[in-house]
């Protein structure tokens, strides 16, 4: 049972220390996804990403082609680490895409 806790938007934005039209434009390039889309609920997964997302653009200075080619490479890696987790990736054969 999964009891991970779920914020509105506007409890996102406030704990994020993020204005609302930020979060919606990460929505909008797809950077985020929220766990639910029709209330816009937030998981912890989400609140690290919108916080990673902040500190590269803010922090770093990252434009948004670098964002984005920073978190595909960070959602494949994560694919990866499950993969292999669950047995999928055999020794000396290449990941799947």
């Amino acid at each position: 049972m999964n009891l991970q806790l779920r914020r509105r938007l506007e409890e996102t934005c406030e704990f994020c220390h993020i204005k609302e039209d930020d979060l919606l434009r990460f929505i909008d390039c797809e950077w985020i996804h929220p766990v639910d889309d029709e209330h816009q609920l937030f998981d912890e997964e989400d609140v690290a990403r919108i916080l990673l997302v902040r500190e590269l653009e803010e922090r770093i200075g990252v434009n948004t082609e670098g964002i984005d080619i920073i978190l595909h490479l960070i959602d494949q890696l994560n694919r990866l680490h499950l993969e292999i987790r669950r047995g999928d990736f055999e020794s000396g054969s290449p990941p799947r895409h």
